[in-house]
């Protein structure tokens, strides 16, 4: 019985040793992209980045704006209470908010790095975002349908849900029931579909009466998780996109740099903007020879890469 135990063991041994280590499944933006990016990542597509690595000291003239019109910064001594005609900052409005200013572009830092690097997304260039789209104000505008940090439409609500099956799940189950949410976002019909898209962005709303400036700025932290959301979500869909204007994966034809900026454009002009730039540029070998192909209507999205890229200079 010894003997037995003990060749029982030395197999069970060789066995195991000789069996594969499970490998875990690449991150959604490199699966999309279609083979493993090459290595070392320039710094601006790092994923896990120290906090203080993200700090900016940049002037942001609509933040200033915002935080003064608020009641956040007391301007009151500046000529004309801060403001210009036209809403902007005067001078002196920019001078009495420079310090809240920097600090506002630097308080989601934290949740920013954490996001990335849960959910496999370059932290600096989820900075970047934010800084593009709004200035790390978290309001929502909803007279332009614009919500949150990364000022999120409905557009881009349905981009996620179709995308994201776990945040479905999550955003389905505040609405409907389990038989509901298990057929999938694609497959409710219209109203229930356009429900999901509010409870989403009423979720990113950092509105908030009683608080001072009327804004919970801790709602930031959950746009920030719905923004990781939507760029992995985006990475998918340019993929599919890729595929049907190409007839192949993004990693046949382009650097992993130029399917992130072709990533970013999707998220900003949408999917059938792209499409078009593909398919009139033929075999893109590269992020520039999209980008001079956007038709009319869609050249927004190379200038939007052009201001992502401003934000990403140390």
């Amino acid at each position: 019985m010894l003997r037995f135990s003990l060749l029982s063991l030395l197999v069970l041994f060789f066995l195991s040793a000789a069996a594969p280590i499970p490998q875990s499944p690449p991150p959604p933006c490199s699966q999309s992209f279609g083979a493993v990016p090459s290595l070392p990542l320039p710094g601006w597509l790092q994923t896990n980045v120290p906090v203080e690595a993200l700090a900016t000291r940049n002037a942001y003239e609509i933040l200033a704006s915002q935080l003064l019109r608020a009641g956040i910064v007391d301007g009151s001594q500046c000529p004309s209470y801060d403001l210009n005609a036209d809403g902007s900052p005067n001078a002196c409005g920019l001078q009495v908010a420079n310090e809240e200013v920097l600090r506002w572009q630097n308080r989601y830092d934290g949740s920013i790095a954490a996001s990335a690097m849960v959910q496999n997304i370059p932290a600096k260039v989820m900075k970047a975002v934010i800084a593009v789209e709004s200035q790390f104000w978290p309001a929502a505008s909803w007279e332009k349908g614009e919500i949150g940090l990364g000022q999120m439409t409905e557009y881009g609500a349905d981009m996620v849900l179709a995308w994201r099956p776990a945040y479905y799940q999550e955003i389905c189950q505040q609405g409907f029931d389990d038989q509901t949410c298990v057929k999938g976002y694609l497959n409710l019909d219209l109203p229930s579909q356009r429900m999901l898209r509010g409870l989403m962005l009423k979720s990113l709303d950092a509105t908030c009466p009683n608080c001072k400036g009327g804004i919970d700025p801790e709602k930031g932290n959950q746009a920030v998780t719905v923004l990781g959301e939507a760029l992995t979500a985006s990475c998918q869909q340019s993929n599919r996109t890729f595929w049907m204007a190409t007839g192949k994966r993004p990693a046949a034809l382009l650097s992993y740099e130029d399917f992130w900026q072709l990533t970013l454009a999707n998220y900003h002009i949408g999917a059938g903007c792209v499409y078009q730039a593909l398919r009139h540029t033929g075999n893109p070998s590269s992020w520039i020879a999209i980008a001079i192909n956007f038709p009319a209507g869609c050249q927004s999205g190379a200038e939007y890469i052009r201001r992502i890229e401003e934000q990403l200079i140390p």
